[in-house]
């Protein structure tokens, strides 16, 4: 019991700092990718590439963008990477915590006969993979062949979601592209922004020449990360919706939304300069509207009846609560919150009692009621009772 709730803090602790820590990240992203839209790029001088007025916080604020670099290196110089570092730590941990430590249960699909062990092996692959073929993609002449690159980059990301949907339960599926892009969006800032960014530095302090092509690069992979962002973010929030991943084709909606939040990024980036069609909008409202026409398939029984017997398998106090769950229709927070008291003998037959607590309320007032509990349900409170 004391393992369980320690894991759940610890799970609180690394997603509370993973969002925290993207935030910081996205933020900066974003921010930056604006700038570069709203930069006004004439009427400057000679060594400056653009300029921009803003306010905010009761202040007028003036930036300057340079062709190469300035006079001398400014001190201190602000660098922006140990938010891309972090967020990808903290993830990895906390995917490690939530997946990879429970992988039978959490991980691989219902029923499956694959170890734990070649499962996260097979989770942790992907993240290499992916980078590796986006990398390889990024250095040859298909990166200036826009349709293509896209397109290529598409059916990776298509046929990993649906192999993986082979092998992996449709919540770590979700989990596992959300990921391997994010695995791509670090490491763009670890391999290619940042050592970018030192060569600059380096060039500003012995004042040597600096090719155009080097923050070409570099700026060709922010420009990526920002369209990788909302596939990324909506990952993390798809879990918590069981609409969306539940039903026979979970790996293919998630690909449609890519799509979708792509061009939704892609026509905000257009309206950045001035460049954004209103026929843009037409294809997002009518991609939504598909996305939104899927029927939601109710849990066959026999999922039911292999989920009950992995309960019986592992026997723990996690498995009691959805076994519990699975033969009375109960909320997971009425579950959650029962006391020993709350199962009694009602005319013989073993109840739980659903009732008010000072630590839970209950969703209305008719949710106050007496289960009799049958099949699984009462191997649980006999359990919890023993």
């Amino acid at each position: 019991m004391i393992k369980l709730y320690l894991i759940d803090w610890l799970s609180l602790a690394l997603k509370f700092l993973h969002i925290i820590v993207g935030i910081a990240w996205i933020g900066a992203s974003f921010y930056f990718n604006w700038l570069e839209n709203k930069l006004q790029r004439i009427g400057n001088r000679d060594d400056i590439a653009g300029h921009l007025w803003a306010v905010h916080g009761g202040g007028f604020y003036y930036l300057e963008k340079y062709n190469k670099y300035p006079e001398t290196l400014p001190e201190p110089l602000h660098w922006f990477k140990w938010e891309a570092y972090l967020t990808w730590i903290s993830g990895f941990l906390l995917l490690s915590v939530v997946y990879y430590l429970n992988a039978s249960s959490t991980l691989l699909i219902n029923g499956s006969t694959m170890s734990p062990v070649h499962g996260v092996g097979l989770s942790v692959f992907g993240l290499g993979v992916i980078w590796l073929i986006y990398d390889f993609l990024c250095k040859s002449a298909i990166v200036d062949k826009t349709v293509i690159f896209i397109g290529i980059i598409l059916a990776c990301v298509t046929l990993s979601a649906y192999l993986y949907s082979t092998i992996f339960n449709p919540k770590a599926v979700y989990m596992q592209i959300g990921a391997m892009l994010g695995t791509i969006m670090t490491a763009n800032v670890f391999f290619v922004i940042i050592p970018v960014q030192k060569k600059l530095v380096a060039a500003c302090i012995e004042r040597t020449e600096v090719s155009s092509e080097l923050g070409i690069k570099g700026y060709i992979r922010s420009r990526h990360n920002n369209y990788f962002t909302l596939p990324v973010l909506f990952t993390m929030m798809s879990i918590h919706y069981p609409m969306v991943y539940s039903n026979t084709y979970s790996w293919l909606v998630l690909i449609g939304v890519f799509v979708v939040v792509v061009l939704i990024r892609h026509y905000f980036n257009l309206k950045g300069v001035g460049k954004a069609k209103n026929s843009l909008i037409g294809l997002i409202v009518l991609a939504l509207l598909l996305l939104g026409v899927q029927e939601r398939l109710p849990v066959k029984p026999e999922d039911i009846k292999k989920v009950q017997d992995q309960c019986y398998k592992a026997d723990d106090e996690k498995r009691w609560l959805i076994a519990l769950i699975a033969d009375t229709g109960m909320r997971l927070a009425e579950g959650a919150g029962l006391l020993r008291s709350d199962f009694i003998q009602h005319d013989g037959i073993l109840c739980v009692n659903i009732r008010p607590h000072p630590w839970r309320s209950l969703k209305t007032v008719s949710s106050e009621r007496i289960i009799p509990l049958v099949g699984s349900a009462k191997w649980a409170a006999e359990r919890v009772l023993a």
